[in-house]
């Protein structure tokens, strides 16, 4: 890059501009030096037009131009290097662990899923209502059936209550003089046994097919004077209606009176 004034260079002379003007590149690179002189009265004021002086050439050494270069080149490095690390300092470095949020993935529950889930809670519950509960328990007196299923008939309530009473007065615990029929309707063991079978289907939908299975294996195993008073009203509902309506009526139609 040319300077514009050399006066840093010589000092500044009154009446003297120096200029610079470049004279090509050999064994040493020269400028060559210009004065402009003037003459100057008593009062310092230029009289007459300038007179040119010699040129004097102005050596710069080959060693200085190359120190000045590499000057110039280490600065561009040095905004390059500069630069660069600015841009780096903006990304993660690859060798130092980076936290990364992540979302976790919550399994959702399917429809099927949670129908399922609906469905065992249903099932725990009948299971508790058909065999511990207060009112499955109480096993004296009459109550409207606690068993309400398939082959409940709300029409034939009436006869259901005739044949409670008239068979044992009301009492699930009941046992005939010879002792072969039990409960609140008066079962033989055979056709207590054969309820169970009857009321295996249904109940494994109620109560889920392994429970259904446990708890009619069990009954039938056990005198139906001892049964849960749900067991006792859905044995009765259905086998009265099996086929349909009253089909099983005959198995009451005996007794002190027609029911």
């Amino acid at each position: 890059m040319i300077p514009a004034s050399a006066d840093h260079l010589h000092g500044s002379v009154p009446g003297v501009r120096i200029v610079l003007t470049y004279a090509g590149v050999g064994s040493e690179t020269e400028w060559k030096e210009t004065r402009d002189r003037r003459d100057l009265d008593h009062d310092g004021r230029p009289t007459g037009p300038p007179e040119r002086g010699p040129v004097k050439p102005l050596h710069i050494p080959r060693r200085s131009l190359m120190l000045g270069a590499s000057a110039i080149a280490l600065v561009g490095i040095g905004a390059g290097t500069l630069a660069a690390a600015s841009a780096a300092a903006e990304l993660p470095d690859a060798g130092v662990p980076t936290a990364i949020e992540q979302a976790v993935a919550v399994p959702q529950a399917t429809t099927r899923q949670i129908a399922l889930q609906q469905q065992a809670i249903r099932q725990a519950q009948f299971a508790f209502f058909t065999t511990t509960s207060a009112q499955t328990r109480d096993l004296k007196g009459y109550e409207p059936s606690l068993y309400r299923g398939k082959y409940f008939k709300a029409s034939l309530e009436k006869r259901r209550k005739c044949i409670v009473i008239r068979e044992s007065n009301g009492r699930y615990n009941a046992i005939n003089p010879t002792r072969k029929y039990r409960g609140a309707y008066q079962v033989s063991p055979e056709l207590a046994r054969g309820a169970t079978w009857m009321m295996l289907r249904e109940h494994k939908e109620l109560l889920g097919q392994e429970r259904a299975k446990t708890t009619l294996e069990r009954l039938r195993k056990s005198p139906m004077n001892t049964w849960p008073r749900y067991w006792q009203d859905a044995a009765f509902s259905t086998v009265h209606n099996w086929e349909y309506t009253s089909a099983g009526a005959s198995h009451w139609a005996g007794g002190r009176w027609h029911c």
